[in-house]
């Protein structure tokens, strides 16, 4: 999801900052997607990496992960900067609570001074009316090679279970798919 993102927003003439898991992954964005950077969640460094590739803040970001990410990226965000936020992959299997200190406050006072929009979203809950437009940019772009994508095609649903923890882990490189019935 991030990769098609990013890509989104390098047509519509954003700088696009990724964060991926491991170097090869932050390569293929910067490499063949055309990020600008991208910086590996993974690195002990990280948030001051992170910091060192948003000299300028951060306008928009697009959280599908929660955790360590949101809380390196928090600091960073510009007055007035919007966050849609599709997942929260890091907290999946969380059963209680992260340890150390309740956060919430400092959230919410980065929120409120900053004045960041986070609004959560569910695609065709929110936004099934625009899907054959969005259907028929995105099938041009991909097309014309603007768009790139990767898929890793897993088969039989015997393998299912651990092809999914496996994409909890990071182990996937793209999107991970199932292929279930007869060849």
């Amino acid at each position: 999801v991030g990769a098609t993102v990013g890509q989104i927003g390098k047509i519509l003439g954003c700088r696009v900052v990724g964060i991926a898991g491991g170097p090869e992954k932050c390569a293929y964005a910067v490499d063949e997607l055309s990020f600008d950077a991208c910086i590996d969640h993974k690195a002990d460094d990280f948030a001051e990496q992170l910091t060192k590739a948003t000299p300028d803040g951060i306008d928009v970001y697009f959280e599908n992960v929660g955790g360590k990410v949101l809380d390196a990226v928090i600091p960073l965000l510009n007055p007035n900067a919007r966050v849609p936020v599709c997942g929260l992959i890091s907290q999946y299997n969380a059963t209680a609570l992260p340890d150390g200190p309740d956060r919430m406050n400092w959230l919410m006072g980065q929120i409120l001074r900053k004045k960041i929009k986070m609004q959560g979203f569910i695609i065709f809950d929110d936004f099934d009316h625009l899907y054959p437009e969005f259907a028929k940019e995105m099938g041009a772009w991909i097309e014309s090679g603007k768009i790139q994508y990767r898929e890793e095609i897993i088969d039989g649903l015997k393998n299912a279970l651990e092809a999914f923890i496996g994409l909890l882990n990071g182990e996937n490189f793209g999107k991970r798919v199932i292929h279930v019935g007869r060849n």
